[in-house]
């Protein structure tokens, strides 16, 4: 049985999904977990802005989702794996491109493509568009994904964003009760509360730093953290990857404690005795 786990980050613009997904991923690895990272926006192609040294030379999301057919073969090859760290790997859409550069692709090619994705790493972490309406792998991985992180900033603009946002996700087959609330960037003097209320509460929060917030500028998120003011950023970032692998675990454990009654019982009958 495949237990593998696709994630979705989503939340309002500028929130930190890629910041997120990155340091999610490498606290993953930390635990000698395989994670792919799918950044998906093609508005502003982020792989240089993550790994600025990266040969990325025919290695683009793009080309995977618009040709005739896919195989796990097809995305391995397009995948840059960190060299400082087998166990995390990129996909995204290379720098320059745009979304007319490659020809549309189905839902039915997204969803093929997630299922793919899902036999080749322990975690497939997808960094979903904003504006998820227009980006058909996003709108798909928030549908299949077995956990939603949903990042949340602490303003009003935020606020404004998912009122006209997750009424699009009003089909119970997306499944928004579940999704794991996150709020994002929270500085010293914004209403806090207030906000959190709007949200009707929140599971984490991450702080903003100015240390995270360099790293993203200077392309180095891959980068240790090493500021005192970052210590609770990463220790919600480790809270939110030990929930994840923790629920994963657990439901693995339960089915396999299922499957053992059930023998037992097939073995020595509802009674526990064989005689």
């Amino acid at each position: 049985m495949n237990n593998n786990k696709i994630i979705a980050l989503w939340g309002n613009p500028d929130a930190g999904k890629t910041t997120v997904s990155i340091k999610l991923a490498k606290e993953l690895s930390t635990k000698k977990k395989n994670v792919i990272v799918v950044l998906c926006d093609v508005l502003s192609p982020s792989i240089m802005t993550i790994l600025p040294y990266a040969k990325e030379e025919n290695k683009s999301l793009g080309s995977i989702l618009s040709a005739p057919e896919i195989t796990q073969e097809d995305i391995l090859s397009k995948c840059i794996t960190l060299e400082k760290n087998p166990y995390i790997s990129l996909l995204g859409y290379s720098q320059g491109e745009n979304i007319f550069t490659y020809a549309s692709y189905s839902k039915e090619r997204a969803v093929d493509f997630l299922i793919l994705l899902r036999h080749l790493a322990d975690y497939v972490i997808i960094d979903c568009s904003s504006v998820f309406a227009y980006d058909t792998l996003s709108a798909v991985a928030l549908e299949m994904a077995d956990n939603v992180v949903r990042l949340c900033s602490s303003n009003l603009k935020a606020i404004s964003y998912f009122a006209s946002y997750l009424p699009l996700l009003a089909d119970r087959r997306f499944n928004v009760d579940k999704h794991i609330k996150v709020l994002s960037k929270v500085k010293e003097k914004e209403p806090k509360d207030q906000i959190i209320e709007m949200y009707r509460g929140v599971r984490y929060e991450l702080t903003y730093t100015e240390e995270i917030e360099n790293q993203f500028l200077s392309a180095s998120l891959f980068n240790q953290l090493k500021d005192k003011n970052s210590l609770e950023y990463e220790n919600t970032i480790r809270a939110l990857s030990n929930y994840l692998i923790d629920e994963k675990e657990y439901t693995v454990e339960t089915k396999s404690k299922i499957k053992e009654i059930s023998l037992f019982k097939k073995a020595f009958g509802k009674g526990g005795t064989n005689s």
